[in-house]
C-alpha cells in the first residue's frame, strides 16, 4: 500500500474503534474502499454500542499482580537463562503505559529483575519505569522512598541505611494500583495515567515526613542524573542509563508536583549530603530528599517523558493536574476492565480463571508508549520527531516476543499494532536500515540473536495491524536480510550473514556470533516471516525468494547424529556432537532447537524418517516439561521450544499436543507469587499460556492462523479487533475434557487442526466436543496438518535452474555430510548412503562453494548410493540441457564413478534414459567412471541435450550418484556449477 514519506511522518487512514482499536484499510490496491470503510464503521459503532450497553465482568478482580514476582529456589538445571523465575512486578500501570509505578525490593538484583522479589519484605525504593520479566536488569529509573527521618548519609551509596520493611499482609496489587503500608507507619498508595504516575502517601503525625529522590538509582547503574527542587513543591530531573542488561543507553526526564509545600529539602552526590541544596548536578549516585511538616497525605503527580522536562511537565498537567487520587484510580481499573473484557471466559476453576486473565495482564503490558501527549518522541538518530494520527512505542523484546505476544497484541488490538509496527519502521529507518534486536528507549541494546524485528513487524501485520508503511517496513526486512553489516545504531542486525550466504548456514567459529546453529535457525525463520509478509502485501516472487532462504535450517540437519548439527567452515560437521550440550547454541542445545523450525515442520519430520519417528522422538523429548538448557527434554521455561508442542499436529498426532500442553498448562503454572517457571520476558511467557488455554497457538512466523488444541474453559468469546466475536464452546473442558472428540465451525464439521484468520472475517463459532481420552484418529490425516513451507518448487520450475552452490537460493535442500577424509565421525565404515554438502575444501570451479560428495564403499555386492540434493518441478522440453563440472579427488579412482542424476515425475530416471554426454558417455555413474572418462584432481565438465530423451516429462528432483559394482573403496569430489535449462 502506497504510504506517504517516513520523513512527512506516518499520517494513516483509520477506522477509529472504541479502546483505541482501528480496523486498517489495508490491501493490494492504494486508494481505501469507500464500502469497506462504511462497513468497518458499521462494526466500530456496533462494538462501541455493545461495549457501552453489555455488562462487563470484573476481570481485573481475577488478576493477581504477584504471579511470577518470587524468586524461591530455582530448578538448579534451569539456570543461565534467568532462573525458574517470573521477574515480574506488582506496581501500577495501564495497558502498554509508558509509566510503570512499582515498588523495589533491590535495584538490579539477579533473580529480580523486575525489581521486586516477593521474598524480601523491604523496600528500597518505588520507582517509575519497569520492564516485566527480564532476564537481566533494566531500568527501575526515578527512584523514591518515603522515610520518616533525616537524610544524615547519602542514599546513593548506602542504600540499606535507609530501606524500609513490610508485611505482605499490609500489600494490595490489582491491575492499575498498588498499596503498601510500611512498617515506618507510611501508607503507600500508587496509580498512574499513560504518561504520568500518581502517588498518595500518608505518614504518620511527624516533622520528619521525608521522601527521599534517589535519582541516581536504578538497575543497572545510572551513568548520570540530575534533580532539582523548583520552588515550593516540584521537582524536575532526568537520567542517562542503559538498556536491558545495560546495552545502549537513553535518557529519561520526569516532572513532579507535591500537592504540600516543603519544609525543607537537601541534595547529595556520592557521600557529600548537602541540606538546603536544589541542585544535584549531573553525575552518578545522586539526588536529594524532601520534607513536610507534620507529615499526613501528601500527593503527588509525577509525568515523565523521553523528550525533556518540559514534555514530562507537560505529560503531568494534560493527564493529571486537573483530576484526584481516587478517579485516577478508577480510571486505570476501568482501562484494563475493558480490555481484559475483550477475552471473556466462563466456567472453570478459580485458580486457573486466575491464572488465565494474570497471563492476559502480563501480556499486554509491553511495548511501552513513548510519544508524548504533543506527539514528540526521540528518534534512534537521538532527534526529535513528531507522530502525528499514530502513537510511538518503545522497548520491544525483540527474540522473546515475536514467537506469540504480538500475535495477541495485532488480534485484540490493530490500531496499538499497527503503531507498534510503525514504530518498528521508523526506528529502522533512523537506527541505520536495520529492525532492533531488542530496543529499549531509543536504542538498540544488541541482546539476544536473529533478526526478532522483521518477524515482530511481520506477526503484527498478520494478526490485524496492517495500518502502517507496508512497502518501507519490506524494504528494511530485505535490507538486512541480503546486506550484511546492515545496522540497528551500533548493532549489527545479521552478524555473521555474509558467511550463511555462502554456506547456506554460519559456521562454527563465525566471528562475532554467538551460537552459530541457534542463529541460522533465527535467521531462516525470520525469512520464512519475510516471506509471508511479503506475500500479503502483493509481492508473491519474494514470498518464494524468501522460503527459500528459510530452509537453511537444512545445512545444519545431519542424516548421521538425527538433529541440527553444528558445522565448520570446511563444511564438515563437528566431531563429538553431543545433543546436550549448549555449543553453537544460546540458552538451549540442539536436543530443544531441532524442533525450531515451524515453518517447514513436513520436511524436519521426512528428514527424521517419517511421522512416527517423528512422533516417539516428540515423546521422549517431552517425558520433562522443563529440563532446563543441558538436557534431552523440553524447556518450556525458555522460548525457543515455545512452538514444539504443536509440532505433533504436522505429524498427524494432535492428541498428543493435546496431552502435553494441558500438562503445561497445569504443572508449570500457578497461582501463587511462584507462578512462572522462567522469565515472563515482556510478557512472552503468559502470552504462551493465553494461546494454549483458548486452546489456539500462532505456530507459523508471519502468518495469520493458529494451530488448534483444546480449550481449557467451557465458553470462551473473544471480541476480535476486526469488530467481529469469535465464541469457543467446549462443555466438557477442564480435568475430564483434554482431548477433542471431534470439532466443527459454525456448526459445519472440521479436523483441519489449521485454523486461518481468513476463517475468522465474521461472527464465528468453535464447538469442540471433548472427552477424558484420546481421540487418534481427530486432525490425523495428512490434509488435517497445519501447512509447511518448504523451498518452493514453483519457483524453480522456470525455464532454467542453476545452482552454483555460493548464494543462498542455491543451497541444498538435502545435506546429509560427515566427511571421511577429514576423520570426522560419520559413515567412515560402510556405505549406508551417499553424503554431500556444501563446501569450502578443496577448490571450486567458480566462487566460492562448492557441493561435495563422500564415502567408503567397502561391499561390492552393494555399491551404488543415489542422494538425494534438490527437490524440483522443471518441465523438460526439446531443447533443454544438462550440465555441471566435477572434480573427482584422487583419494581413490573410485570418487570418478559419481554423476548428477534426474528423477522424473513419472518414476523414471536419467540414469535408465540412455542419456548420454558430449562423448557420447551414458549420464550414469558407471558409464562415466570408466575408462578414466573423469580426470582426478581436475575439473571435468559434464553437458547432455537430455531433452532428446527425456522432452514432455517433469523433473521432480535432482541427485547425485555413485556406482561401482566392481571395487570397493573410498571416494570424494566436488560438483560445480549445476545448470538446466535452454543452451
Amino acid at each position: 500500500m502506497r504510504r506517504p514519506t517516513l520523513t512527512q511522518r506516518h499520517v494513516a487512514l483509520q477506522v477509529a474503534l472504541v479502546a483505541g482499536i482501528v480496523v486498517a484499510a489495508c490491501g493490494g490496491s492504494d486508494e481505501a474502499d469507500p464500502q469497506a470503510q462504511a462497513n468497518a464503521d458499521g462494526r466500530a459503532q456496533a462494538l462501541a454500542d455493545e461495549e457501552r450497553e453489555a455488562p462487563m465482568a470484573d476481570t481485573v478482580s481475577m488478576v493477581n499482580p504477584f504471579i511470577g514476582t518470587k524468586i524461591g529456589n530455582p530448578d538448579p538445571d534451569n539456570q543461565g537463562t534467568g532462573g525458574a523465575v517470573g521477574n515480574t512486578f506488582p506496581g501500577a500501570t495501564l495497558p502498554f503505559g509508558m509509566v510503570q509505578f512499582s515498588p523495589d525490593t533491590g535495584y538490579g538484583e539477579f533473580y529480580g529483575f523486575g525489581g521486586y522479589n516477593y521474598d524480601k519484605e523491604v523496600l528500597q525504593g518505588i520507582s517509575l519505569i519497569h520492564s516485566s520479566g527480564t532476564g537481566c536488569s533494566i531500568q527501575q529509573d526515578i527512584s523514591m522512598l518515603p522515610i520518616v527521618g533525616n537524610v544524615t548519609q547519602s542514599p546513593g551509596t548506602n542504600l540499606a541505611a535507609y530501606q524500609v520493611s513490610y508485611s505482605h499482609a499490609n500489600e494490595t496489587a490489582t491491575p492499575g494500583y498498588y498499596r503498601v503500608g510500611l512498617n515506618n507507619g507510611v501508607n503507600t498508595e500508587l496509580t498512574t495515567s499513560k504518561r504520568a504516575g500518581f502517588g498518595r502517601f500518608n505518614w504518620p503525625n511527624t516533622n520528619d515526613a521525608t521522601m527521599i529522590l534517589n535519582i541516581g538509582r536504578n538497575g543497572v547503574g545510572a551513568r548520570s542524573a540530575q534533580l532539582e527542587i523548583v520552588g515550593t513543591n516540584e521537582i524536575r530531573g532526568f537520567v542517562e542509563t542503559g538498556g536491558v542488561c545495560g546495552g545502549g543507553g537513553y535518557f529519561v526526564y520526569f516532572h513532579g508536583q507535591f500537592d504540600k509545600p516543603f519544609s525543607s529539602f537537601g541534595t547529595y552526590a556520592g557521600d557529600t549530603v548537602t541540606p538546603g541544596s536544589r541542585v544535584a548536578s549531573r553525575g552518578q549516585k545522586n539526588g536529594g530528599w524532601v520534607k513536610f511538616a507534620g507529615g499526613g497525605q501528601v500527593q503527588l503527580r509525577v509525568g515523565v517523558s523521553y523528550v525533556s522536562t518540559d514534555n514530562a511537565k507537560l505529560n503531568m498537567q494534560t493527564e493529571l493536574a486537573s483530576t484526584d487520587f481516587d478517579t485516577v484510580k478508577t480510571s486505570a481499573k476501568k482501562s484494563w476492565n475493558k480490555l481484559l473484557n475483550r477475552v471473556q471466559i466462563t466456567g472453570g476453576s478459580n485458580d486457573d480463571r486466575t491464572k488465565f486473565y494474570t497471563a492476559l495482564y502480563h501480556s499486554l503490558l509491553h511495548p511501552n508508549l513513548f510519544s508524548d501527549v504533543n506527539g514528540q518522541y526521540i528518534g534512534f538518530d537521538n532527534k526529535t520527531y513528531t507522530a502525528d494520527g499514530w502513537d510511538k512505542y518503545a522497548t520491544f523484546s525483540g527474540w522473546d516476543i515475536y514467537r506469540s505476544q504480538v500475535q495477541l497484541i495485532g488480534w485484540l488490538q490493530p490500531k496499538v499494532a499497527s503503531d507498534m509496527a510503525q514504530s518498528m519502521v521508523v526506528d529502522a529507518e533512523k537506527g541505520g536500515g536495520g529492525y532492533p534486536k531488542w530496543p529499549t528507549a531509543n536504542d538498540d541494546t544488541c541482546v539476544m540473536v536473529g533478526d526478532a524485528g522483521a518477524v515482530i513487524v511481520a506477526n503484527l501485520h498478520a494478526f490485524g495491524g496492517k495500518n502502517f508503511d507496508t512497502a518501507a517496513a519490506l524494504r528494511f526486512m530485505e535490507q538486512a536480510a541480503t546486506q550484511p553489516g546492515t545496522r540497528s545504531r551500533n548493532c549489527e542486525t545479521r552478524v555473521g550473514l555474509a558467511s550463511q550466504q555462502s554456506h547456506g548456514y554460519i559456521p562454527e567459529g563465525a566471528g562475532g556470533v554467538w551460537g552459530p546453529a541457534a542463529t541460522t535457525l533465527e535467521y531462516a525463520l525470520a525469512d520464512s516471516a519475510i516471506a509471508h509478509f511479503a506475500d500479503a502485501i502483493g509481492q508473491p516472487a519474494k514470498r518464494d525468494q524468501y522460503l527459500g532462504y528459510a530452509q537453511d535450517w537444512k545445512s545444519l540437519y545431519s542424516d548421521f547424529s538425527g538433529y541440527i548439527h553444528p558445522r565448520q567452515d570446511s563444511g564438515g560437521f563437528i566431531n563429538g556432537f553431543d545433543r546436550t550440550s549448549g555449543n553453537s547454541f544460546v540458552e538451549g542445545n540442539s536436543a530443544q532447537y531441532t524442533w525450531m523450525v515451524p515453518q517447514n515442520y513436513r520436511g524436519l519430520f521426512d528428514r527424521m524418517g517419517g511421522n512416527a519417528a517423528a512422533i516417539a522422538r516428540l515423546d521422549e523429548h517431552f517425558t520433562k516439561l522443563d529440563a532446563g538448557p543441558n538436557s534431552p527434554y523440553a524447556f518450556m521455561g525458555n522460548e525457543p521450544e515455545h512452538g514444539s508442542p504443536w509440532a505433533y499436529l504436522f505429524a498427524g498426532a494432535p492428541y498428543r499436543s493435546q496431552t502435553v500442553v494441558r500438562r503445561i498448562l497445569t504443572d508449570l503454572y500457578r497461582n501463587s507469587p511462584d507462578g512462572l517457571n522462567g522469565n515472563d520476558d515482556l510478557g512472552a511467557t503468559s502470552a504462551w499460556y493465553v494461546w494454549g488455554a483458548l486452546g489456539l497457538y500462532p505456530e507459523l512466523p508471519g502468518l495469520g492462523g493458529f494451530a488448534i488444541g483444546s480449550p481449557l474453559f467451557p465458553t470462551i468469546k473473544i471480541k476480535m479487533g476486526n469488530g467481529h466475536t469469535l465464541t469457543i464452546k467446549a462443555p466438557n473442558a477442564g480435568a475430564n475434557g483434554a482431548y477433542i472428540q471431534s470439532m466443527s465451525i459454525n456448526g459445519v464439521a472440521n479436523t483441519s487442526t489449521w485454523l486461518p484468520l481468513s476463517k475468522l472475517k465474521a461472527d464465528t463459532t468453535l464447538q469442540f466436543e471433548l472427552g477424558a481420552s484420546p481421540n487418534t484418529s481427530w486432525g490425523s490425516a495428512p490434509a488435517d496438518a497445519p501447512p509447511s513451507f518448504d523451498h518452493p518448487r514453483v519457483t524453480r520450475s522456470a525455464a532454467n535452474f542453476s545452482a552454483d552452490f555460493d548464494s543462498r537460493d542455491s543451497q541444498p535442500d538435502w545435506n546429509d555430510t560427515i566427511d571421511f577424509a577429514a576423520n570426522i565421525t560419520g559413515y567412515c565404515c560402510a556405505l549406508n548412503h551417499m553424503e554431500t554438502s556444501t563446501r569450502r575444501e578443496g577448490g571450486t570451479h567458480s566462487g566460492a562453494g562448492a557441493l561435495m560428495y563422500s564415502g567408503n564403499d567397502n561391499d561390492a555386492t552393494r555399491s551404488f548410493s543415489y542422494n538425494k540434493v534438490f527437490d524440483v518441478n522443471i518441465p523438460v522440453t526439446s531443447a533443454t540441457s544438462l550440465s555441471y563440472w566435477i572434480r573427482p579427488s584422487s583419494v581413490n579412482a573410485n570418487s570418478a564413478f559419481v554423476a548428477i542424476d534426474l528423477v522424473f515425475t513419472d518414476g523414471t530416471s536419467l540414469r535408465d534414459s540412455g542419456a548420454t554426454d558430449q562423448n557420447g558417455i551414458r549420464v550414469h555413474p558407471e558409464f562415466q567412471g570408466r575408462g578414466g572418462k573423469l580426470a582426478l584432481d581436475t575439473w571435468n565438465e559434464v553437458r547432455s541435450n537430455i531433452g532428446q530423451w527425456a522432452a514432455g516429462k517433469t523433473i521432480d528432483r535432482i541427485l547425485i550418484g555413485y556406482d561401482r559394482p566392481d571395487a570397493t573403496g573410498q571416494f570424494r569430489g566436488l560438483i560445480d556449477d549445476l545448470r538446466i535449462g535452454a543452451p
